[in-house]
């Protein structure tokens, strides 16, 4: 792939001034691409208008990991919705062609366009990600054909500089799962209006159908029951103890830590709710609201569960993932540092709480059960209103 220094290009204008700190991947780089061409929304509102909520549980294959999740489904259909709702038809270009795509990125940078762009942020040196995920969106700012890089806009608090050798491997990586393909996003920009009451509630109604009537029982609120009584078979059957305690910290990390904006995406879901009762004047909607803060409130219940302080490694292992996010965040070539660092002792912390793990087995079992049947309990009563709206 040629994507070489050159000393006859001149760097293009930096777009600074629409990065801005994401909670989650998407909702960060659609609101950054929006505000760049003049249209300021919260990243709840997009989140809200794509349908966001959902649940959704995919046992662990052999030898492998479960995935859990609280968005309501994957790219491209999420973010065509979230597109739709303000008004754009998504043209999403993908190419198995490095060559192609940097061509096509590159006409975007020196027009002087942002470009939102997805890839596997294993290959983002700033993330030191130890697990492959391709279907993480970022923005590219702008490019530096002399030094051979460009700026990213993420979820930092600040914008990283990337060498194009590295955004490349990071855009066409094949690895599941979600291989991006070195997929880039084309609407009309400009064009982007602000949702009107029809886009919000069509959002609300497809949190509703993907809640209630879930296409699989793994999903929606037959997935949360399920969930909870096979994390409950989990941890009372004879399976190790590290398989255990790597199972409930990959939950809490999908739950809290994975772009979420915490609680699995309720804590978007509520702002979006209460900015969505304010613009429509619906008195439901603030009732809703106030029932997705006490859902939010019982997710918070169940991560305190998943890593609890009963045991000094499980009370380390649980702060050292939440610093290592703080540093992530922060953006600082210090910070970020420090975040490789706690990331490198997570490993032995596992390992530390899987010895300790023995005495509050049966109890951990118990509070993870009826934490996600508050759970549940709450989301009923909640998706029960939102269906009358």
């Amino acid at each position: 792939m040629t994507q070489e220094p050159d000393d006859r290009a001149t760097p293009t204008a930096l777009h600074t001034s629409a990065h801005s700190i994401g909670a989650h991947c998407e909702t960060a780089a659609l609101r950054t691409q929006l505000a760049a061409h003049g249209l300021d929304l919260s990243e709840a509102m997009l989140f809200g208008l794509a349908g966001g909520i959902n649940f959704m549980h995919m046992p662990a294959p052999p030898g492998g990991r479960g995935f859990t999740g609280g968005r309501n489904g994957p790219f491209p259909d999420f973010t065509r919705r979230m597109a739709a709702g303000v008004g754009l038809d998504l043209d999403v270009a993908v190419t198995d062609d490095p060559d192609r795509a940097w061509r096509e990125l590159r006409t975007e940078l020196d027009q002087g366009r942002p470009a939102v762009v997805y890839v596997d942020l294993f290959h983002l040196p700033y993330f030191h990600a130890t697990r492959h995920f391709g279907a993480h969106a970022v923005v590219i700012l702008d490019h530096d054909p002399r030094a051979g890089t460009v700026t990213v806009s993420d979820r930092p608090a600040l914008p990283q500089t990337i060498g194009t050798a590295e955004l490349a491997t990071a855009r066409a990586s094949g690895h599941q799962p979600f291989p991006p393909r070195h997929a880039l996003l084309h609407a009309d920009w400009k064009a982007a209006r602000p949702p009107a009451e029809a886009d919000i509630r069509q959002g609300i109604r497809l949190s509703c159908r993907a809640m209630l009537h879930p296409p699989v029982p793994t999903f929606g609120l037959r997935g949360l029951d399920s969930f909870g009584a096979g994390l409950r078979h989990l941890l009372r059957s004879d399976t190790p103890p590290l398989a255990v305690v790597e199972q409930v910290a990959g939950n809490y990390v999908d739950f809290e830590l994975a772009g979420t904006g915490g609680n699995a995406f309720r804590n978007l879901f509520q702002a979006f709710l209460t900015e969505a009762a304010t613009l429509t004047g619906d008195n439901r909607l603030a009732d809703a609201a106030l029932l997705c803060a006490d859902s939010a409130g019982r997710w918070e219940q169940l991560l305190a569960v998943l890593l609890p302080d009963w045991t000094p490694a499980f009370a380390e292992l649980g702060e050292t993932y939440r610093a290592k996010e703080v540093n992530f965040l922060a953006g600082t070539a210090d910070s970020l540092a420090e975040a490789a660092r706690l990331g490198e002792r997570l490993p032995a912390l596992r390992a530390a709480a899987a010895d300790e793990l023995g005495p509050v087995r049966s109890r951990l079992a118990e509070e993870v059960a009826e934490a996600v049947r508050t759970i549940a309990e709450t989301e009923r009563e909640l998706f029960a209103l939102l269906g009358d709206v």
